[in-house]
């Protein structure tokens, strides 16, 4: 028996070849007849259909291949909830070396992600691109690495080094400067997430700072409860103190799972200010669903931009782009822990402001339309503001390219889009 396949269906595996299901433009086959489709013997068909052997990935290929099915329909697909990656890698038919093969990654960076849920350090999309081998959603391999013993285990023991060091590091007096880098809590604790010290440390003194605010505010109450001379102010603070030990406590179990989803997700620098330039885009125009910014005026390489935090489109020819629901909590969920690590680039506006407000002091709107169409596209602001430096009076514009159909006139208090090569007049505004 192939070890490790346990979720191979006998049963799947008949009935798909004597077409119990009645798929069209299908005939049922004999067991030599399979066997000979895919290069094994009788008794090895058979075999596999009493469960007296299991066939191993390749082998679930060329028989779903013969029967005209895709491998997952050879699979017991009433446990899949309860699939871990490895089981989602064979149910494709692949091999471990086959994904290796895919995305060109080291044997022992997939062995690390498919057994320990770590994400290689340089390879901030690899769910994304794990996930496209296989052929399934982000979210489905981000399920199944859930599930995965040793993830499981390792949140486990995160939760015990985090209250180890929340109970010794967020009472302490004075500035608040978080956990030393040579604590053995933090550094067991790095080592089980594949990342350097230095980072896991920043990443806690933000979260452990969080707890810390909980902590202060409860003992400002506690001072009232026990010293307050007023009845009433002393009810009220127990009540507020009570309240602060269980938001404390809340945040406490949320952190490591949250270091858990950070570290599959997080992306550089660079890409996070992207995140976060969309992410402002939308807090002026998300109400209107049919808004998208401009991809080439975002980033000179879209292929950096994350699959699942990002949605990417075309109007007629040009590129466009927005974040994906779940790269709007993404951006909402991490936007501090970001901030610890990379302290200069553009924060998010928390603030919504109204979709046809001028987020420029002196500056003209963001969205414009192409002639003929009703989407509403925007400039990102920073690259707006960018162009209109370049502007040399009020009634000059700056042509900016969108696609080999379309063109931008940027002036200082307005932008408009026109059909390549059309003269823009200077009051063409949306």
């Amino acid at each position: 028996m192939t070890r490790g396949l346990t979720n191979f269906s006998p049963a799947e595996l008949r009935a798909h070849r004597l077409n119990v299901y009645a798929l069209p433009r299908r005939v049922s086959m004999t067991a030599e007849e399979l066997a000979k489709a895919v290069g094994a013997t009788k008794a090895q068909i058979l075999a596999y259909e009493n469960g007296h052997r299991v066939p191993d990935p390749p082998r679930v290929r060329t028989l779903a291949r013969a029967l005209k099915v895709h491998p997952w329909q050879l699979m017991n697909l009433d446990e899949r909830d309860m699939w871990t990656l490895a089981d989602y890698r064979r149910a494709s038919g692949l091999r471990a070396q086959d994904v290796v093969e895919h995305l060109n990654v080291s044997p022992k960076n997939y062995r690390r992600f498919e057994n320990e849920g770590i994400v290689p350090s340089r390879r901030p999309q690899f769910v994304d691109q794990v996930a496209s081998v296989l052929g399934v959603t982000h979210r489905r391999v981000e399920q199944a690495i859930d599930r995965t013993p040793a993830v499981q285990r390792r949140q486990t023991r995160a939760f015990e080094l985090v209250l180890a060091m929340a109970e010794r590091y967020v009472p302490m007096p004075g500035p608040w400067r978080g956990p030393a880098l040579d604590d053995p809590n933090l550094l067991e604790l790095a080592a089980a997430y594949g990342r350097p010290a230095p980072r896991i440390r920043r990443v806690l003194t933000y979260e452990l700072g969080e707890l810390r605010q909980s902590h202060v505010r409860a003992q400002r109450e506690r001072v009232i409860a026990d010293y307050d001379t007023d009845l009433a102010r002393q009810a009220s603070a127990r009540y507020a103190l009570n309240r602060w030990h269980e938001i404390y406590d809340k945040e406490l179990v949320r952190i490591p799972r949250r270091l858990e989803r950070f570290h599959r997700t997080a992306q550089p620098s660079d890409v996070w200010q992207l995140l976060v330039d969309l992410h402002n885009v939308d807090a002026a125009m998300r109400q209107d669903a049919a808004t998208w910014a401009v991809t080439k005026l975002l980033c000179k390489d879209p292929t950096v931009l994350p699959r699942y935090l990002v949605e990417r489109n075309s109007v007629h020819d040009v590129e466009v782009c927005r974040l994906s629901s779940p790269g709007a909590s993404h951006v909402n969920s991490y936007a501090g822990l970001y901030a610890a690590l990379y302290p200069g680039v553009r924060r998010p506006i928390r603030t919504p402001v109204r979709a046809n407000s001028k987020l420029r002091s002196g500056g003209g709107q963001e969205a414009f339309t192409l002639p003929n169409r009703t989407e509403r596209l925007v400039v990102p602001q920073p690259a707006l503001e960018a162009m209109r430096t370049l502007i040399v009076g009020p009634k000059h514009t700056l042509p900016v390219s969108l696609s080999p159909t379309y063109e931008l006139a940027v002036g200082l208090n307005s932008i408009s889009a026109a059909a390549a090569g059309v003269p823009f007049s200077i009051d063409d505004t949306d």
